[in-house]
């Protein structure tokens, strides 16, 4: 096959749902750096929802930095705290090592273009602590776990396409644990009364 016509055949590849939150989830992570404004991001949002290839999509975030360069993260701490939050962009690969303290990692407002990452975690007698958004996938299998616990409180139902979180390594007496972000206490009320 030339390699225009394989060109061609790739452009034209149909995209999914998913594809179009993941590029409109970048374009928001785009204005919270200040490379667009409120204006463009309506106007390409507008375009994301309407594509249907992924050269369409493509087109949307052309003059936009690529965020899959970053292919690692390392988190180190001896027996502080550290955290990782807010807008972030997820690489494939994360190290988290902590002696006693404690790492926080929340994926809730970050920009994760992958289906699967991998954490490798070196927990001695601190906490790992993995918050995620509702429809992800955490698989906890792979720590081998000394005197202390790993307890993973994801549990509801994986969303299709959503990324899967693998961790794996070991934790001597300390905890690697995985939950969602806590609910204010309006928002039980809320819940509650809506009933």
């Amino acid at each position: 096959m030339s390699q225009s016509k394989d060109k061609r055949s790739t452009a034209a590849v149909r995209i999914d749902d998913l594809e179009r939150t993941l590029t409109a989830r970048r374009l928001q992570h785009a204005v919270g750096e200040g490379r667009l404004d409120l204006m463009e991001l309506d106007r390409r949002l507008g375009a994301v929802y309407a594509a249907r290839t992924s050269a369409e999509l493509s087109a949307v975030t052309a003059d936009l930095p690529d965020h899959t360069a970053t292919e690692s993260l390392e988190l180190r701490v001896g027996s502080g705290t550290k955290r990782v939050d807010g807008q972030w962009e997820v690489p494939e690969k994360v190290t988290a090592e902590c002696g006693s303290g404690t790492i926080h990692i929340d994926f809730n407002n970050a920009y994760c273009a992958r289906r699967q990452l991998t954490i490798t975690a070196d927990v001695g007698s601190g906490a790992l602590v993995l918050i995620v958004p509702r429809g992800w996938r955490v698989d906890l299998d792979r720590v081998k776990c000394g005197s202390g616990s790993v307890v993973n409180r994801v549990r509801l139902p994986h969303f299709p396409g959503a990324p899967v979180l693998r961790v794996e390594g070991r934790v001597k007496s300390g905890v690697v644990k995985a939950r969602y972000r806590y609910r204010s206490p309006w928002a039980w009320l809320r819940r509650s009364h809506s009933r």
